[in-house]
């Protein structure tokens, strides 16, 4: 059950990444570079995949330090708990007090896009802790990384945070439906931010109830 949540909030939190300012200036600049976009986005893909396998290497070793501490036990009430924290802070628009990075992409990054930037950039994001994050989803996958068993299953999502967060940027489809979500409102919110939340809370919600009832 908690492998099963881990590659799910994994793959919710590299795709809630595009509701970000990095994340919509990696679109822009694949729709501004003068190289080739399929090159471009392909080299992206590639080094955010990287990205993401490194953060699960770190993760994965932080997992083994809590088998070894034997923490690894109680991580049923723990995850509850932080989960519950989660949602409260959702609610009340305080996910930005979680621990995130604050590196700003350089505007020159997007005037100038090449395949320097697209391998750079891919890394950067996909490493997911060293940029904003949109929301709780990032700090939930790390979260339920810790406890994963075997330690190399966060290895795996990495891998699989990495490749989704690269792709979904690249995709045109994807592109044009953030686009259009981006230019309509749902109360106070844009509809791309909206949707994140609602795939938060019920994502949030349903976990808990699956580790209670397990």
């Amino acid at each position: 059950m908690l492998s099963f949540l881990l590659f799910v909030f994994a793959v919710a939190a590299a795709i809630a990444s595009v509701d970000t300012t990095c994340g919509l200036n990696v679109l822009g600049s694949l729709d501004s570079t003068k190289v080739s976009k399929t090159k471009y986005a392909l080299v992206y893909i590639f080094f955010s995949t990287i990205g993401g396998v490194l953060t699960g290497l770190l993760i994965g070793g932080a997992n083994v330090l809590l088998k070894g501490i034997h923490l690894d036990f109680y991580y049923q009430p723990v995850i509850v708990i932080v989960f519950a924290v989660f949602i409260v802070l959702e609610l009340s628009n305080k996910a930005g007090l979680l621990p995130s990075g604050n590196f700003i992409v350089p505007s020159k990054w997007i005037k100038d896009a090449g395949y320097q930037t697209a391998a750079l950039w891919g890394h950067i994001l996909g490493m997911g802790f060293i940029t904003l994050q949109a929301g709780v989803l990032f700090h939930c996958y790390v979260l339920i990384s810790l406890f994963a068993a075997p330690w190399w299953l966060s290895v795996v999502a990495g891998f699989c945070f990495g490749i989704v967060r690269g792709t979904v940027f690249s995709l045109p489809f994807i592109r044009t439906i953030v686009y259009q979500m981006l230019e309509k409102r749902v109360s106070r919110y844009t509809a791309l931010t909206a949707a994140r939340l609602t795939a938060s809370y019920l994502l949030l919600i349903g976990s808990i109830i699956l580790i209670i009832i397990n």
